[in-house]
C-alpha cells in the first residue's frame, strides 16, 4: 500500500490504499484505505471501503487541486458515515486543509458502541504535489 500524508504542528492525517484488482471478485476496482489521523491531540483509526468510481473522482480533484490551488476533493466511504474526507484550498493564496471524520461501530456482548474522531489542519501545498505521486493517483475508472 503507498500511503497519502499531511502533517502540520504534530498533527497528521496518513491514508493507504491498496485497490482490488481481482477481476473474479465483485468489489474489483474498489479502494480498500487505512485511515490514521492525529489533529490538536485526537487520535483515530480505521479500515473501510471505498467505491471504484468515487475513488478515481476524488484522484482527479487532488490532480486538480494541486494544479491550480484552488477547489476541494472529497472522499466518503461506501459504509455510511466511516469516513468523510475533504482537501481543499483555504484562500487565494494557496493554502490547503485537510478536514474530515472517522468512526465504526464496535460490538460486544453489552452493545455497540460508535467510536468515531474529527480531524482538521492546514498544512503546506508542497505536501500535496508530493501526495499526487502515489502510484495510485493514476487509476482510470
Amino acid at each position: 500500500m503507498s500511503v497519502l500524508k499531511f502533517d502540520n504542528s504534530g498533527s497528521y492525517f496518513e491514508m493507504s490504499v491498496a485497490i482490488a484488482d481481482d477481476p473474479l471478485v465483485q468489489n474489483c476496482g474498489d479502494a480498500y484505505i487505512t485511515i490514521d489521523a492525529l489533529s490538536d491531540g485526537f487520535k483515530g483509526h480505521n479500515d473501510l471501503w471505498v467505491l471504484g468510481e468515487a475513488f478515481s473522482a476524488f484522484c482527479a480533484a487532488l490532480i486538480s487541486l494541486e494544479h491550480s490551488l484552488k477547489g476541494e476533493a472529497t472522499l466518503e466511504s461506501i459504509s455510511p458515515n466511516e469516513l468523510k474526507l475533504r482537501i481543499f484550498s483555504v484562500n487565494n493564496r494557496g493554502h490547503l486543509a485537510v478536514e474530515g471524520s472517522t468512526g465504526y461501530w464496535s460490538q460486544s456482548q453489552e452493545g455497540s458502541f460508535w467510536h468515531s474522531v474529527s480531524f482538521g489542519f492546514s498544512f503546506e501545498p508542497q505536501q500535496l504535489t508530493k501526495a499526487i505521486s502515489a502510484p495510485w493517483m493514476r487509476i482510470k475508472d
